[in-house]
Parts: structure tokens; C-alpha cells; sequence
């Protein structure tokens, strides 16, 4: 399990955090309020600090999530991803503060 470091981006206005998978994967966040959230992918593995740059200018391409997922998702937000190409470098993006977010890898659940 990881825990997940959000970053305000001041130009978005949103909060971001960049984590590395390398397996199926659950997204677990809490957050302050409802708000949208966006889900971003990108082959490989990639460290760079999290910056003002977007997702796109970034080279991340969107992940298209179920229609169970509204765009304006709630304060709780808790979902499994698979995959079939890893390692993975995934983006999410948040509307409203994130109290705390973590990524579970399947096979590594606490």
C-alpha cells in the first residue's frame, strides 16, 4: 500500500498525485467534499515531481472509468483498476482537498 501525496496545482486549481503501479490496483481517497476527479495513465515508470505542467502536456492519456463513476464523484471515493501492461504511471487529479489517499497493488493488500 501507498500512500498518495497531493499537490495543489495552483494553475488547474486542482490537487494532484503521481503514483507508479505495477499491478492491478485499488484508488482509495478521502476527501473534503464532492468534486470531479480525473484518472490519467502513462506506460512505464516515471519520478518527476509533480508540477504545473497538465496531464496532457505530461504525456498522460485519460483512463476511461465505468459510468458507475460520476465525474463529480463524492467524498469518498474507492475503486479497483486492472490493467494489462505495467508498470504503469497513473495521475489522479481532484477537484476538492484530498484528506487522505492511498494505492493498494493486488497482491500487496495491509
Amino acid at each position: 500500500m501507498a500512500d498518495l501525496r497531493f499537490t495543489k496545482n495552483n494553475d488547474t486549481q486542482e490537487y494532484v498525485a503521481e503514483v507508479v503501479v505495477n499491478a492491478d490496483f485499488n484508488i482509495h481517497l478521502e476527501r473534503v467534499s464532492n468534486g470531479g476527479l480525473k484518472i490519467y495513465q502513462k506506460n512505464g515508470e516515471y519520478a518527476e515531481a509533480v508540477d504545473g505542467r497538465t496531464a496532457t502536456e505530461r504525456g498522460f492519456d485519460v483512463v476511461a472509468v465505468p459510468n458507475i463513476i460520476p465525474y463529480n464523484s463524492g467524498i469518498i471515493f474507492d475503486y479497483d483498476f486492472s490493467a494489462l501492461v505495467y508498470p504503469k504511471t497513473i495521475r489522479i487529479e481532484s477537484g476538492s482537498e484530498v484528506l487522505s489517499g492511498t494505492v493498494t497493488e493486488s497482491g500487496n493488500e495491509a
